[in-house]
C-alpha cells in the first residue's frame, strides 16, 4: 500500500439483526511469494517488551456450556425433567444468523457451505490475516476449500495454493483500488481481471492444502470480449476444455465454467485466441458430502470503501448471488486514515451504502466491520476513522471489531515493529505475517464469541 492515495467519497439502512493498507503487502508478499514468512529487519536497539493483543469488549471467546435443567418438583407420578433451555446468545446479535449456520454444521443439519466474504485492502490481499481466520474456523467447523482465488495475477498470494504465472499477463483495471468508475466496471467478484497473451501466456493454480480430499468443484469465471476470443481450461490430467463464444453465451458478459475433480488438483488456464479475461476461480468441496466453512479473500492493495462502489453493480451483484455469503466482513480504513482533509464521517456513509448494495443480492448476509490498524503517520486521524466506521456499522446493522484497540491503540504499530520477532513492518503501515496471523486468531475468537465449546475440546476435557 502506498501512502499517497487518492480519495473519492460515499451507504441501505438495514434493520439491526442481532474493515489495512496498501501493496499486496509489498513487504509481506516479497517473503510470501516463495511461500515463506520472513521476519522484517528491525533496529538493533534493545526492543521493548512484547505488547500483547489487548482484549476489548466481545473479543475473548466465551465457551458457555448448555445449562442443565432442574428436575420438576416431586409429584405423583414423578415428572420428567424439564427440557434444557438453550443458552442466551452471548455474541454480537448482528452475527446471529452466521452463528446459527455454524451450529447447523456442527449438528450435521446443513448441506451447504457457510461462506464468508472479506472485502478489504492489502491486509487482505496478502491472505495472512484472512488465512488465519479461515484456518481457525475450518479447523473447527470443516474445511470446505480455499474459496475464491485469483488466477493470472502476479501480485497476489493465497494460503493453501501454489500460483504460477508464465508469459506476459496484465490486469484490468490497471489501478484496481480506484474509487472512480473504470471502463464498464465489470471485474468479477474480486474486482480484478487478468489478461494473458496467446504467445506463451499460461496461469496455474494448484491446491496444496493437505487437509482437502474428495470431490471438489472449480468454478472458473471468465469473459470473452470479442466473438473470436478463446480460452483453454484444463483441470488435472483431463483433456483441456476450449471455451468459445456461442449463440446462447455470446461475448461481452461474465461467464462461468464449472469443472469437477477429486482432491487437491491443479487448474491450468491459457488464452488460445484474442485476449480473453480471467476473473478468478472458486474452489470448494462438495457441500452435500463435505460441508464446511469457506472464506473468499477479496483484498486489493490501496482499496477504500469507494473501491467496490465503483464496480458495475449488476455484474458484481450476479457474482454475489452465486456465492450467497452468510457473513460479509468489511476491512477498510487504513488508507482512509491517510486521506487528510477528508471528513471521516464520509466513510461511515460509504459503509452504509456498500452494505445496502450487498444486501440487494445477499439479503440474509450478516456483516462485520473492522476498525483500521494503527498507522505510525496518522496517529491523530486513525481514531477518527475508527469512530466513523463504528458509527456506520451501527447504522447498517453490522457488528464491529476494534482492530485498533486490540493492537494497543496509538503507537502500537511502532512497538510491534521493535519487537525481537516483529509483528509489524518498519513502514509503519503493514504488519508482518506473524502480526497478521495473531490478528486472525483474535478475530476468530470474536466472531465465535457466544458459540458453544468446540466438540473436540469437550472430549479432551477442555474448552477454548
Amino acid at each position: 500500500m502506498t501512502r499517497s492515495l487518492d480519495h473519492r467519497p460515499t451507504p441501505r439502512t438495514r434493520r439491526p439483526r442481532h474493515l489495512l493498507a496498501g501493496a499486496a503487502c509489498t513487504l509481506a508478499l516479497a517473503a510470501c511469494s516463495a511461500g515463506q514468512e520472513h521476519a522484517v529487519p528491525h533496529d538493533a536497539a534493545a526492543p521493548p517488551p512484547k505488547a500483547a493483543l489487548r482484549p476489548v469488549a466481545n473479543v475473548t471467546p466465551v465457551a458457555a456450556p448448555l445449562p442443565t435443567a432442574e428436575p420438576a418438583a416431586s409429584v405423583e407420578p414423578t415428572a420428567e425433567p424439564a427440557p434444557a433451555e438453550p443458552p442466551p446468545f452471548a455474541g454480537e446479535p448482528e452475527l446471529a444468523r452466521f452463528h446459527a449456520a455454524l451450529r447447523d454444521l456442527t449438528r450435521g443439519a446443513r448441506k451447504s457451505h457457510v461462506r464468508m466474504l472479506w472485502l478489504g485492502d492489502s491486509h487482505g490481499q496478502a491472505d495472512f490475516w484472512t488465512g488465519s481466520l479461515r484456518a481457525s474456523l475450518q479447523k473447527r467447523y470443516g474445511n470446505a476449500g480455499p474459496g475464491f482465488v485469483h488466477v493470472g495475477w502476479k501480485a497476489y498470494r493465497h494460503d493453501g495454493m501454489k500460483l504460477v504465472v508464465d508469459g506476459k499477463w496484465s490486469i484490468r483495471p490497471k489501478a484496481p483500488a480506484s474509487s472512480s468508475r473504470v471502463g464498464d466496471g465489470m471485474f468479477g467478484l474480486g474486482g480484478v481481471v487478468a489478461i494473458g497473451e496467446p504467445s506463451g501466456g499460461r496461469a496455474r493454480a494448484q491446491v496444496t492444502d493437505a487437509g482437502l480430499s474428495g470431490r471438489m468443484s472449480w468454478d472458473v469465471c471468465y469473459r470473452l470480449r470479442t466473438p473470436t476470443d478463446e480460452l483453454s481450461v484444463k483441470l488435472g490430467s483431463r483433456p483441456p476444455t476450449a471455451v468459445r463464444a456461442t449463440s446462447t453465451e455470446p461475448a461481452g458478459e461474465l461467464r462461468h465454467l464449472v469443472l469437477v475433480g477429486e482432491g487437491p488438483e491443479a487448474l491450468e488456464v491459457a488464452p488460445a485466441r484474442g485476449l480473453p479475461e480471467l476473473c478468478g476461480v472458486v474452489i470448494e468441496t462438495d457441500p452435500g458430502k463435505q460441508p464446511g466453512v469457506v472464506l473468499d479473500t477479496l483484498g486489493i492493495n490501496g482499496a477504500r470503501f469507494g473501491t467496490p462502489l465503483a464496480w458495475d453493480e449488476a455484474s458484481f451483484g450476479a457474482e454475489l448471488v452465486r456465492r450467497q455469503p452468510t457473513l460479509v466482513i468489511l476491512e477498510y480504513g487504513t488508507n482512509e486514515s491517510g486521506d487528510v482533509g477528508v471528513d471521516p464521517s464520509v466513510y461511515g456513509k460509504k459503509l452504509v451504502r456498500l452494505m445496502e448494495r450487498i444486501h440487494k443480492f445477499a439479503p440474509d448476509a450478516d456483516c462485520l466491520a473492522l476498525a483500521p490498524t494503527d498507522r505510525a503517520d496518522t496517529r491523530e486521524r486513525t481514531p477518527l476513522v475508527r469512530d466513523a466506521i463504528r458509527d456506520g456499522a451501527r447504522q447498517a446493522g453490522c457488528g464491529f471489531w476494534d482492530t485498533y484497540a486490540v493492537m494497543g491503540g496509538a503507537g502500537s504499530i511502532t512497538a510491534w515493529a521493535a519487537e525481537a520477532t516483529p509483528r509489524a513492518a518498519r513502514d509503519g503501515v503493514h504488519l508482518t505475517p506473524k502480526g497478521y496471523r495473531e490478528l486472525g486468531e483474535a478475530l476468530a475468537g470474536h466472531v465465535l464469541r457466544g458459540m458453544s465449546p468446540d466438540p473436540a475440546a469437550v472430549l479432551r476435557g477442555s474448552t477454548p
